[in-house]
């Protein structure tokens, strides 16, 4: 992905608080000129600025997704595909829930800012008919070096991922795989709707669980805890997706 992939395009970006986009303004400064792109700070300047002028992305930074201020964007006579940038990881299953282009939790990583972004520009494209960002497409699995071998691990194979200091374990369907990295690192790696921190130690892919019953989350075989500080989010999430 190339930086004059962004430059063709422009970028509107409304925060819900002053200065709460300032790490992704420095991203998009490496990206593309500064004209390109806007900061605003109140909904009646964003529907006014996508009236009068066109934006290929409208990016929603917010601390929480208030149902009835996407659907008032997404509603205007002109609107680009949003992403939706929160330090709260639990609104990404409310932005993809409301059919969002993309969703970045706050802080991440450069190259998970631009595949968002990407993503949200061939759609963009697509609406527009404009010079389509040309590509490749975002992969569902990745690979690990495991036993003096190279292993292609699948995203809907993962049971679960489990800490061990400067290590990590990946539980799959057919074994277990240790790999150097962080877990941070490796959640902003994994689909954002499909897997979530759960533990300080463990991620668990959503698709992949069987029962939750108090602080306990049964993946597989395997019963793991609810960290203390995770279980508001998990909890709401759960919510989200469906709960009955």
């Amino acid at each position: 992905m190339t930086t004059e992939t962004f430059t063709a395009f422009s970028y509107l970006i409304y925060e819900d608080s002053r200065d709460a986009s300032q790490w992704l303004k420095q991203y998009l400064s490496e990206l593309v000129p500064t004209q390109s792109v806007r900061v605003v700070s109140d909904l009646e300047t964003v529907e006014k600025k996508l009236a009068e002028e066109e934006y290929s992305v409208l990016i929603v930074q917010v601390g929480t997704l208030p149902v009835n201020t996407f659907r008032r964007l997404a509603k205007l006579p002109v609107c680009p595909p949003i992403v939706v940038c929160s330090a709260d990881r639990a609104v990404a299953a409310d932005a993809y829930t409301l059919d969002a282009a993309g969703f970045v939790q706050q802080g991440a990583d450069r190259d998970t800012v631009y595949r968002q972004l990407h993503k949200a520009l061939q759609q963009s494209v697509r609406l527009t008919g404009g010079p389509q960002p040309a590509t490749r497409q975002p992969l569902p699995f990745f690979f690990v070096k495991s036993d003096y071998k190279i292993v292609r691990i699948n995203f809907t194979d993962i049971l679960f991922v489990e800490a061990m200091g400067e290590y990590l374990r990946i539980y799959t369907d057919t074994g277990r795989y240790v790999m150097l990295q962080s877990l941070t690192r490796l959640l902003e790696m994994l689909p954002v709707q499909q897997f979530l921190r759960i533990h300080r130690s463990y991620i668990v892919n959503l698709y992949r669980i069987n029962f939750i019953q108090n602080n306990v989350v049964s993946v597989g075989a395997t019963q793991l805890p609810i960290g203390k500080s995770h279980r508001k989010a998990f909890l709401e999430l759960i919510e989200q997706i469906g709960l009955f």
